[in-house]
């Protein structure tokens, strides 16, 4: 297959198109399949790290048909594939997901604060209602959570429970980790009320999130606040641990274009917005928010 590949230049990959063709790594390995969606910069500067390809067979039946690029298809099944720990490239403060193998299925948030590499995985204790939940050593968890476009999951149990100098868990380094690449379908589904304002003019305009992912999200209005580009904050209200919160995050207008309304069927104007990776604890917040809901789907 790699003797196979031909390298895809960067400028060949459009932020919020879909693909034209399938994706690979230097190695060989799927990244992307076609029709399927790059959300944001960093995502596409994230895949091209170890080079990007594409099949050089599909240039040759290209050129045997009749010139017109191939039809973007609809979004393909997730693609499961077992990978190294190390490989999945979890960052320090994660949020993980443990659920036990009792009949309740007990579900614990907590956050990944390291690893040594074949011993141990550190993770915060488990709370509920701010007191340390019972964890006891030699407990087993299905462990799951997000990292990019992937998410993972793997079977570890805890091999020390420590309460200095703080409290937190020591889960055994799993051998592998099954993973599955999420590309465009890592959305939860909003009809949430929120406020743009443009940064450049300090104009507002009303609008519903239709749906949000940790990278962005679609904004309808009944008219463009904005056009390809564009700096805005999104200013809106969730219900976050049974609190209600106001974030206001930074973003840039990706695309923008008319749709007709699934509630209403009236004409609205559909804006395609990338969060800004700036350093905000609004937008950590709010990213691990949509982690937490997406973990719970």
């Amino acid at each position: 297959m790699k003797d196979k590949l031909q390298p895809v230049k960067l400028n060949e990959i459009q932020v919020g198109r879909p693909l034209r063709w399938t994706v690979y790594d230097k190695f060989g390995r799927l990244l992307l399949r076609e029709g399927a969606l790059v959300e944001s910069q960093r995502q596409l500067e994230g895949l091209c790290e170890n080079g990007l390809f594409r099949d050089g067979r599909n240039e040759i039946v290209n050129r045997k048909g009749t010139g017109a690029p191939a039809e973007p298809v609809g979004k393909s099944r997730p693609v499961e594939q077992i990978e190294d720990f190390q490989a999945i490239k979890i960052a320090i403060g994660d949020t993980l997901q443990l659920q036990d193998f009792s009949s309740d299925k007990q579900r614990y948030f907590v956050k990944l604060i390291g690893f040594l590499n074949r011993r141990s995985v550190l993770v915060t204790h488990p709370r509920q209602d701010d007191k340390l939940s019972f964890i006891k050593e030699g407990q087993s968890f299905q462990v799951r959570g997000f990292s990019g476009t992937k998410t993972y999951e793997f079977s570890s149990n805890v091999i020390s429970v420590c309460l200095a100098p703080y409290p937190y868990l020591h889960l055994a380094f799993p051998p592998q980790v099954k993973t599955t690449n999420m590309r465009g379908a890592v959305r939860i589904k909003l009809r949430l009320p929120c406020s743009i304002e443009s940064e450049a003019t300090g104009q507002k305009a009303s609008a519903i999130i239709e749906d949000m992912s940790i990278s962005g999200a679609r904004i309808h209005a009944g008219k463009a606040f904005g056009q390809v580009g564009d700096a805005v904050s999104v200013s809106l209200r969730m219900q976050v641990g049974g609190d209600s919160q106001v974030f206001l995050v930074s973003a840039l207008i990706r695309n923008v274009h008319r749709e007709t309304d699934s509630q209403n069927g009236g004409e609205v104007v559909m804006h395609g917005m990338e969060f800004v990776q700036s350093v905000s604890v609004d937008l950590t917040v709010l990213q691990n928010y949509i982690y937490k809901a997406m973990l719970e789907s």
